[in-house]
């Protein structure tokens, strides 16, 4: 427990290290996915300070139409963040302490992984430092700013020790197998897409342990953990195809998220494997891992005749999974031809994190074995080495910041001026089809309820957030009202007339992407409006949550008792 704390230690020593150019102020965290990012943060707590919870709908967003990201997209890097909130007002910070915080998680999930595997706290401390220092995760760090898909690193280690729990634990221990489940949960909550992919891998993984499948226990642990990934995941993933379902909305139209020609574009040449231009994303392999690479046969061959692991498949399924990885996110690899579904990764560079992975892995496993007793000294020496290779691309990071957060609240309008890209939108990649394809009318279209149809009385409209209020006469028959909301499912619209009596009234999606109601002729009172959330949403929040309090309640029970 002692070598434990003081690997912890070391690991958290590295993550500083790697963590260093945040703590300039002029870093541009706004840097390409960032403004995405702090925006998002902005709005979700904004949503959260207004009393709604979960926080679904950023209502400041789109002109005050609403705007939700939190439907589609990634819970773990909208809410957790926050936590920060209790040390600082400054959304900046937040995010900075937050890549600090997945920094270090990260190199812990790798060495536990790997020390596990190899029975080797060295070989564990230098893959975490490996993986924290891969120039494809400094690219999603400090260039890309892409927060959801550095926080998946944390997860394919804790995912692919549940996996090889599950076939190579001889207690074939329940508990163990477990990590499986709290690996791919975290996956599907920080990054669906690559969560999708790492799903194939293990598929293919459980393909190559093929023969243990004939043992019911291990179908007993792969049944238990898809059950609670699918139960601790509902609250994400059921709203959201509820949503699919309901309308057309622009993340789940074919061609939109997936683009042929970008991804083409932005394959991986061989030389960017060794060698980064100035101004450009790194996709360096770096000279400590393919020096490790090419050592691979030779450890290899001394495998087989000592038994360094206690299997051997997850270290050979580790090498060829990693390399391949690299070879089809090339230019010259086909990738284009490949399913949509698998095109929905966007950029083939996306692979080289798998790679940056697997490789890790591999590499650390082939110097603690080829070294001479491996200790200590050797594991710093190697990690100066990585870290001093990977410092000329410090000099692609930008400090030049245009932005600050002030700038973004109030939340920046649409405007016949905004392009393709939005802050705090993105590419409006959320919103229903209808109103992506009419921005024009979300531009122009003043923040009050509109008549599409028919004829009636509307006074005393008041506004606040998702909840509105106004009164309405004499209503005409078949009267169709337009409410300055766009159109997501879970707006709760109630009629209270003039004796008291309430009434629900049905919403749908106008033809411009809003939401709508249908009155009938002699409808009159006050209608008021407010975003509950669908049954289905409260129904897999309780299915979630439950199913969490349930596994806590066994872990303390069986830890006390």
């Amino acid at each position: 427990m002692k070598k434990k704390v003081i690997d912890y230690i070391i690991i958290l020593i590295f993550s500083l290290i790697v963590s260093i150019p945040l703590a300039s102020k002029d870093f541009n965290i706004y840097n390409d996915d960032g403004i995405q990012h702090i925006a998002r943060l902005m709005g979700t707590y904004q949503t959260i300070t207004e009393g709604e919870f979960p926080p679904v709908i950023m209502s400041n967003f789109c002109n005050q139409f609403g705007y939700s990201w939190n439907i589609f997209y990634s819970p773990f890097t909208a809410y957790v963040p926050l936590i920060f909130r209790i040390f600082t007002s400054s959304f900046e910070l937040v995010l900075k302490l937050f890549i600090l915080l997945l920094s270090f998680l990260t190199g812990i999930a790798m060495y536990e992984f790997v020390s596990r595997v190899t029975k080797n706290r060295y070989a564990g401390i230098l893959a975490a430092v490996i993986y924290m220092f891969a120039p494809y995760r400094l690219t999603d760090m400090y260039m890309r700013v892409a927060i959801s898909e550095l926080a998946s690193f944390i997860f394919l280690p804790i995912t692919f020790l549940g996996m090889y729990n599950i076939f190579n634990d001889e207690e074939k221990s329940i508990k163990k197998s477990l990590i499986l489940a709290l690996g791919a949960v975290g996956l599907i909550l920080s990054q669906i897409v690559i969560a999708m992919y790492v799903a194939i891998l293990c598929f293919i993984y459980v393909l190559v342990n093929i023969r243990k499948l004939k043992d019911k226990q291990v179908w007993k642990m792969l049944g238990i953990n898809l059950l609670l990934i699918i139960l601790l995941t509902s609250f994400y993933l059921l709203p959201m195809l509820e949503h699919m379902m309901a309308t057309d909305y622009e993340v789940f139209r074919e061609g939109r998220m997936e683009r042929t020609s970008e991804l083409i574009r932005n394959k991986v040449d061989l030389v960017d494997l060794v060698y980064t231009k100035q101004g450009n994303f790194s996709f360096e392999i770096g000279l400590v891992t393919l020096i490790g690479v090419v050592l691979t046969p030779l450890v290899y061959k001394k495998m087989r005749k000592e038994s360094f692991l206690d299997n051997k498949k997850i270290y050979c399924f580790s090498a060829i999974t990693g390399i391949i990885c690299v070879v089809i996110s090339l230019r010259f690899f086909p990738f284009e031809k490949l399913p949509s579904i698998l095109k929905m990764i966007q950029f083939t560079f996306r692979l080289l994190e798998f790679s940056s992975f697997f490789l890790a892995f591999v590499v650390a496993t082939n110097y603690s074995i080829l070294i001479k007793n491996f200790n200590m000294r050797d594991v710093l020496i190697l990690s100066l080495i990585v870290i001093l290779l990977v410092l000329p691309i410090t000099n692609n990071f930008n400090y030049q910041k245009k932005w600050s957060e002030d700038k973004l609240w109030p939340a920046v309008k649409v405007t016949e001026n905004t392009g393709r890209v939005h802050a705090g939108c993105a590419t409006f990649e959320y919103l229903p089809s209808k109103a992506y394809n009419n921005l024009d009318y979300i531009i122009h279209r003043e923040n009050s309820v509109y008549l599409l149809n028919g004829n009636a009385t509307i006074e005393d409209e008041e506004k606040n957030g998702t909840n509105m209020t106004f009164i309405i006469t004499n209503v005409e028959e078949n009267t169709i009202v337009e409410l300055p909301y766009i159109y997501y499912l879970g707006y709760s619209v109630e009629l209270i007339n003039e004796n008291g009596e309430e009434q629900n009234i049905a919403t749908f999606e106008s033809d411009n992407g809003f939401v709508a109601i249908n009155l009938s002729e002699g409808m009159s009172g006050n209608i008021e409006i407010k975003y509950t959330g669908t049954i289905l949403m409260k129904v897999s929040y309780a299915i979630s949550l439950g199913t969490l309090l349930i596994l806590i309640i066994v872990g303390v029970t069986k830890t006390w008792m």
